[in-house]
């Protein structure tokens, strides 16, 4: 595995998006990068495995149903106050505008990025919140 290869080499990242589709591009896009990716599909799975995982990073969507990505950045700061963590969470989102983007900075999450995306824009984020951490 060459140094290109190894973009994510050994970070487990947590997936969040009630999207399959979008699950499944993302697993195939990182695990390209050399990471351990686990995907979840729903707020309180993301906290399950946010507690059995202790994920390096966190990229999550906010516009999910029942509990949204805001409920789970707040439960995750909760929770890393608690543990003396500090878990990145990268926002993917269809909420694009600049007071979506406003109020996710605001309420915890490192970087906000937009869907639809490219794969190395995903990848970036993730080792730029990764490194500023």
């Amino acid at each position: 595995m060459n140094k290109a290869e190894q973009r994510l080499l050994g970070l487990n990242i947590l997936i969040v998006d009630d999207d399959k589709d979008i699950r499944e591009m993302l697993r195939f896009v990182l695990e390209q990068e050399a990471g351990n990716i686990i995907t979840v599909g729903s707020v309180m799975e993301a906290l399950e495995s946010y507690k059995q995982s202790a994920p390096d990073v966190i990229v999550a969507d906010i516009g999910m149903p029942e509990y949204n990505g805001f409920a789970l950045m707040a439960l995750i700061l909760e929770f890393d106050e608690e543990l003396g963590r500090s878990t990145p969470v990268i926002a993917l989102t269809a909420f694009t505008s600049p007071a979506d983007e406003k109020a996710a900075i605001a309420a915890g999450f490192r970087k906000y990025m937009s869907k639809p995306f490219e794969p190395m824009e995903i990848i970036e984020g993730i080792r730029s919140v990764v490194a500023a951490a």
